[in-house]
């Protein structure tokens, strides 16, 4: 089971703070409204979107488990994170559920070979660039879990970033910071894969459009990525087209 840790990323560059949180179900977001609410905030719904507004401070929650702020997040929200995690689950058909919910989608390419779409919540596109030029990581835990779960059934190599060079890679430096394009084995990317809150000597990223192309054995199942992903997740999924 994975433990929750709060940790606030601020980039600069954005000019913005940000918090990932648990993905939360309606119960969850109700709570967090009122918790708002009780601070002394206007909050207001839209969108999918909670705006929360109390003098000059101006903060977004996503349900889908990420919240920023122009100002730091952690006085007004990570007090309620205890009973946020104190939930029970619900369960929910992902087909029902806006896509930021789910945490990948998979296609089939040819017989054995995937293309797994993966939806983070910080790590993709505009921020993804942010990270990398000031040497940060937003992939949450729960994320990393499920990609482990999903490319423990898979084959060969992924095309990925990495902060140190091997014998497939080409510079891509960022900002300040220097990275490479890189093709490695499944099992080094896996392992080096980093997370906001673990970072070693050599890290491995996901690529900036968050797709991963990799062959999988035929008993691949991708139910089992989501089981037992603990307190980061809480709500469970079931569908008939992963």
């Amino acid at each position: 089971m994975l433990r929750y840790e709060v940790h606030q990323i601020h980039l600069e560059g954005l000019g913005r703070y940000y918090l990932p949180l648990p993905k939360l179900n309606a119960s969850q977001a109700q709570f967090l409204l009122r918790h708002l609410q009780d601070r002394g905030f206007s909050v207001r719904t839209g969108n999918h979107l909670m705006h929360a507004t109390a003098g000059k401070t101006r903060l977004t929650v996503d349900p889908a488990g990420l919240s920023w702020s122009s100002g730091e997040l952690l006085d007004p929200i990570a007090p309620a994170i205890p009973t946020l995690l104190a939930f029970s689950k619900e369960r929910a058909v992902s087909n029902d559920l806006d896509q930021r919910y789910l945490y990948f989608s998979a296609k089939k390419i040819k017989e054995r070979r995937l293309e797994i779409q993966l939806f983070t919540r910080m790590e993709s596109l505009r921020t993804w660039t942010a990270l990398r030029n000031v040497g940060l990581c937003g992939l949450t835990p729960d994320e990393k879990a499920v990609i482990a779960s999903l490319l423990g059934g898979a084959e060969g190599n992924v095309e990925c970033v990495t902060d140190y060079f091997s014998e497939m890679s080409s510079s891509m430096p960022l900002g300040r910071k220097q990275y490479y394009r890189s093709t490695i084995s499944i099992d080094e990317f896996v392992s080096t894969l980093r997370t906001l809150s673990h970072s070693s000597q050599k890290n491995s990223y996901l690529p900036r459009e968050s797709i991963l192309r990799v062959r999988v054995n035929e008993r691949f199942d991708s139910h089992s990525a989501l089981d037992a992903l603990g307190e980061w997740c809480y709500l469970q999924y079931s569908s008939k087209n992963l």
